[in-house]
């Protein structure tokens, strides 16, 4: 399990990728990691391609 921790429209937060296709997008809540979006991605094969992609819905996910 790989985790990023980064700072997203000032939100704090955690990327969490499971190695293979799963992520989970997280927030800190009463101290504990909390999932809030989670999604499957197929054909990543590197920590720095999971990460790009991560950051690619993040992206996406913000309102216009």
């Amino acid at each position: 399990m790989k985790h990023w921790e980064l700072e997203h429209n000032e939100n704090h937060m955690r990327i969490q990728w499971n190695g293979a296709a799963t992520f989970n997008f997280q927030m800190p809540i009463g101290g504990q990691w909390v999932d809030y979006h989670c999604f499957t991605a197929y054909g990543i094969d590197t920590e720095q391609e999971a990460l790009e992609h991560a950051h690619e819905v993040l992206t996406e996910m913000e309102p216009a």
